[in-house]
């Protein structure tokens, strides 16, 4: 695994365009993508069983976060030193989501925003993360399992926090029996039941790089409340 930090992209439309060119690059293979709270920072995480693809993968969303890339196996072993872990799987449902419509939302605001909020309090020695499992299939689709996971104490209700804040995007819930297997096959990017096939357009709006939403400018200025990549209330880029 390899983590990227979270840093901005321009637009909505740049984060599709970097889904589209990850699907291309996989062609079939396995990959699982991450949104990440360790401590006081928001990672992005990249996971396949081919290293080459991998590491391809994780150099591509630096590239276009204009961030760098470092070792994760430090992820896994968290998992497994844990007195707590917690795991539930979010089933994607359809919204009927007009993505060529000038009145879709989502271009002017950006769903993951509380979810990078939530990810960004984990208490020192905690580990929270959202996991979307992916395998490219023809026509720009992808077959996707998408999980959320923590591990450290109060697993369970950091869990469900994080979860709550992707209902906007059109989730059920799903709690697995055995929480820390759930947990580690998050983190290896497996594909899991129940799986859903979604195309590119969609599955951008369960994972991409945070974007600045109030202004839709390029900025790195942060608050004290914010994670980094986001318009702080009343700064200028």
């Amino acid at each position: 695994m390899y983590l990227i930090e979270a840093c901005p992209v321009p637009t909505p439309a740049d984060a599709e365009r970097l889904v589209a060119d990850l699907w291309q690059l996989t062609a079939g293979r396995g990959l699982g993508l991450f949104v990440f709270g360790v401590g006081d920072r928001v990672m992005l995480g990249v996971s396949a069983t081919h290293s080459g693809i991998e590491a391809t993968a994780a150099s591509m969303i630096a590239d276009q976060c204009g961030s760098a890339v470092e070792a994760g196996w430090m992820v896994g072993e968290m998992i497994d030193a844990a007195s707590e872990v917690a795991a539930v799987n979010l089933v994607p449902t359809n919204r009927h989501i007009a993505v060529e419509s000038r009145t879709f939302g989502w271009q002017r605001t950006d769903p993951l925003r509380g979810t990078f909020l939530a990810l960004v309090s984990a208490p020192p020695g905690a580990l929270a993360g959202v996991a979307l499992s992916l395998r490219a299939l023809p026509d720009l689709g992808f077959a996707l399992s998408l999980g959320v996971f923590a591990a450290g104490p109060a697993a369970a209700a950091r869990v469900a926090g994080v979860a709550s804040t992707l209902g906007g995007v059109g989730v059920r819930l799903r709690r697995p029996l055995l929480q820390r297997r759930a947990a580690r096959r998050m983190a290896q990017g497996a594909l899991r039941r129940p799986a859903s096939v979604r195309r590119v357009e969609v599955v951008a709006l369960f994972w991409h790089p945070p974007f600045g939403s109030d202004a839709g400018l390029r900025t790195t200025a942060t608050s004290d409340d914010a994670p980094a990549g986001y318009l702080a209330p009343g700064r200028n880029a």
